[in-house]
């Protein structure tokens, strides 16, 4: 398969592309450095999510928009600094964050590991970024300037569905392929991540619903990969004994 050259923005994927040969990857969920890196197909094909059948964002004006804009006003409203220091911190989760102190891998994490991230996250942000601009949805400060305010640092791009909430949906169901008696702890603190983004004010209710449908809707297709599955039984040969 060809490879194609473009810049992709490595979301969940902090890697040491441009550091010393010794560095090691640093898997983030957060929004990172845009690298000049060469792309090919690892998984899951970018180009369907295009045109995939998927649930439209609310239309302006219409009730469910109030209620995504009603729902991000409350939470302007009643948040803490505590939630919005929580929610910075989220924003810039690394992977390990869906399994807190008790890692499944040995420390350091495997570099076959870190590679096996790097795949994931170079098909996915590919896809992410093809729902995006398939909708074009402005994101609550844009929507509604100098009413929705945000409390953590603006993000750029379109806001449905929301990559953070795509992104750990989908390593949370990556993550349970490998080590399905964790399944529900990594699901719900995707849905952590997930819910700091609305709080802090980046994102609407329906954007990290949306990626959330959108992250089952990947991880099926990541099913279907021979490639996948194979590298998840490799990934369960590292696991702690």
């Amino acid at each position: 398969m060809t490879f194609q050259k473009k810049y992709l923005l490595v979301l969940f994927a902090a890697l040491a592309l441009s550091g010393s040969a010794c560095s090691s990857p640093r898997t983030q969920i957060a929004l990172k450095k845009a690298h000049l890196v060469e792309h090919k197909v690892y998984y899951v094909p970018a180009d369907q999510f295009k045109t995939a059948q998927f649930a439209p964002p609310p239309a302006a004006g219409s009730r469910e928009q109030e209620a995504d804009l009603a729902a991000i006003m409350a939470w302007q409203n009643k948040r803490t600094e505590a939630d919005c220091e929580k929610a910075r911190v989220t924003a810039k989760a690394e992977i390990d964050f869906l399994w807190g102190k008790a890692s499944p891998f040995p420390e350091p994490a495997p570099e076959e590991f870190n590679k096996f991230v790097e795949r994931l996250a170079l098909d996915l942000e590919e896809a992410v970024t093809n729902m995006k601009k398939r909708w074009a949805r402005p994101r609550p400060f844009k929507a509604y300037p100098g009413q929705a305010e945000p409390c953590i640092k603006k993000s750029s791009g379109f806001s449905y569905p929301s990559g953070h909430s795509s992104f750990s949906r989908v390593f949370a169901n990556v993550m349970a392929d490998v080590v399905p008696a964790r399944r529900e702890e990594f699901l719900a603190r995707a849905d952590e991540i997930a819910l700091d983004r609305v709080i802090g004010g980046v994102h609407f209710p329906t954007d990290i619903a949306a990626g959330k449908v959108f992250g089952d809707l990947y991880h099926a297709e990541l099913l279907k990969s021979e490639a996948y599955r194979a590298d998840v039984e490799r990934m369960k040969a590292l696991l702690l004994k």
